[in-house]
């Protein structure tokens, strides 16, 4: 399924009512704090020992900042889809940028 179509998917279960932007955008920003949660989580059990216990906790924190990074996508695609913008070209934009800040060469 594509952007269009996951966006049109939902609105029809909806009954054809777009949940407003602003919605969507709050529902975003909670799964962006949860996902900085588990990398903090994440962040603290590294600097111990590594252990059996550490690592089966490694990996379930792992596990839950994928499951919360799937749902800040899904979020993504529908505040793309609300604004009429191909996400894959708003990668490639933020996919330069990035790369302009992490060298350096960012224009402010």
């Amino acid at each position: 399924m594509n952007q269009s179509e996951f966006y049109e998917e939902l609105t029809k279960f909806k009954g054809g009512v777009v949940e407003p932007l602003h919605e969507t955008c709050a529902v975003l920003s909670y799964e962006v704090g949860r996902m900085l949660e588990q990398a903090m989580y994440l962040y603290w059990l590294g600097k111990k020992s590594i252990t059996s216990d550490n690592l089966k906790e490694h990996n379930i924190r792992v596990g839950f900042f994928k499951s919360e990074l799937m749902d800040a996508i899904a979020q993504i695609l529908l505040i793309c889809g609300f604004l009429g913008v191909d996400m894959d070209y708003l990668k490639e934009l933020g996919i330069e940028k990035a790369l302009e800040r992490f060298l350096g060469k960012e224009k402010k």
